[in-house]
């Protein structure tokens, strides 16, 4: 009997030496942990661990995130097919900095009381529609810095449209900063500015 016990003690200790948990891994464990090892970095997977986020792969990597779903059609959870327009899914929110999401709500409020539009078109899908064929493409990354960085598209949206978006990292991550970066000031940014500030401006006079 104390043979059997040792015996069995022994096998116990083998068995949890194998992981820093201190219990067994079973067959469907090891697996799992294998497959999870063996599937590509994504770009919620890649926050874990210590990669460059100043690197252009990974603001490659960001924007295709960012742009992915953009101008195509989604499914609900009866799936039923929701139109990209019709998408409940704030990406303005989700992607724009602090800055630039704040001076447009700012600007949307102003409207709102005015009447006015403030958007007559999507800045995402570069038009006031998108094609069934839409896509983005990243055509360049530069003059990237610590804090910004500017980032050159390919929009095909019934044809080809260049454009840039400049981003901003906060939050531990890259956000966009304005759809139309110009150093001239005619940008969005000073767009949004103007809006406010002319009804600033308004309610002074009144």
């Amino acid at each position: 009997m104390k043979k059997f016990m040792m015996f069995l003690l022994a096998a116990v200790l083998l068995q949890s030496c194998g992981n820093k948990t201190g219990h067994a891994v079973g067959d469907s464990e090891a697996l799992a942990a294998d497959t999870l090892a063996a599937e590509p970095l994504t770009n919620e997977s890649l926050s874990e661990v210590n990669v460059d986020k100043h690197s252009e792969a990974y603001i490659r990597q960001r924007i295709d995130a960012m742009y992915e779903t953009v101008g195509r059609p989604t499914y609900d959870r009866d799936g039923n097919r929701v139109e990209y327009i019709e998408n409940p899914f704030n990406r303005d929110s989700a992607y724009c900095s602090q800055r630039y999401y704040t001076l447009m709500q700012q600007a949307l409020q102003v409207c709102e009381e005015t009447g006015d539009i403030l958007y007559d078109y999507d800045h995402w899908v570069c038009g006031q529609d998108f094609s069934d064929d839409w896509s983005c493409e990243v055509k360049s990354v530069y003059e990237v810095t610590d804090s910004t960085a500017l980032v050159d598209l390919l929009i095909h949206n019934f044809g080809d449209h260049e454009t840039t978006i400049a981003l901003r990292f906060e939050r531990n991550d890259w956000y966009i900063d304005d759809f139309s970066p110009s150093k001239d000031g005619n940008d969005d940014q000073q767009y949004l500015r103007d809006i406010i500030r002319t009804s600033e401006r308004s309610n002074m006079g009144q």
